[in-house]
């Protein structure tokens, strides 16, 4: 048996470069079957990519013989193991792989759990961090108010200078025409509101 799923699984490895590389060979030739052909025309594709198909399809077939082939030995010897042993053995090797299975998903759990573990840690940890950046960010907020206070505090001081200055210039100019006033005389300066 096992010759033979070696020769299934060893055939699609020779086939399919063989067929691979015949396939330009026989598109030149016009050598294919009328039902092939019509099949290949009707979906629109190109022979060279139903070859493409078929030897994917026959290199999935030779690595499933080959699976096969290679897990039907052990299953034999286990069931022969089986076979020889006596009721109450067989019990216990039942028994024995339950223990041994179950240590296993154990184990898994216990590593699920130490990570589960490792990744609240890491969460409370960045949780952390956002709260120190929320009241970082709180902070510069309440700096930014203060100072857009303290801008809008200067913004009004300084029209109120620009004002009083206006004023001064204004008052400058009328003292100046009033020197020169009529005929070259100095008169007295107006007093302003």
């Amino acid at each position: 048996m096992r010759p033979l799923m070696l020769a299934l699984g060893a055939a699609p490895l020779v086939g399919v470069p063989a067929l691979i590389a015949l396939g330009p060979v026989l598109l030149l030739a016009q050598v294919q079957p009328q039902g092939l052909k019509h099949w290949v025309t009707a979906t629109g594709l190109d022979f060279a990519t139903v070859l493409f198909g078929l030897a994917a399809v026959l290199l999935i077939g030779a690595a499933l013989g080959v699976v096969f082939a290679t897990r039907a030995p052990r299953r034999r010897e286990r069931q022969t193991e089986e076979g020889r042993m006596a009721p109450e053995n067989a019990r216990e090797v039942a028994l024995a792989r339950w223990i041994e299975e179950g240590r296993q998903i154990f184990n898994i759990w216990q590593e699920r759990v130490e990570r589960f573990d490792e990744l609240q840690g890491r969460l409370a940890a960045m949780a952390q961090e956002i709260g120190q950046l929320s009241s970082r960010i709180d902070g510069l907020r309440a700096e930014n108010r203060h100072l857009s206070e303290e801008g809008e505090a200067l913004l009004l001081e300084r029209d109120q200078l620009r004002s009083i200055l206006a004023r001064i210039g204004e008052l400058i100019q009328r003292a100046s025409e009033a020197r020169r006033g009529p005929a070259g005389e100095a008169a007295a300066p107006e007093v302003g509101p």
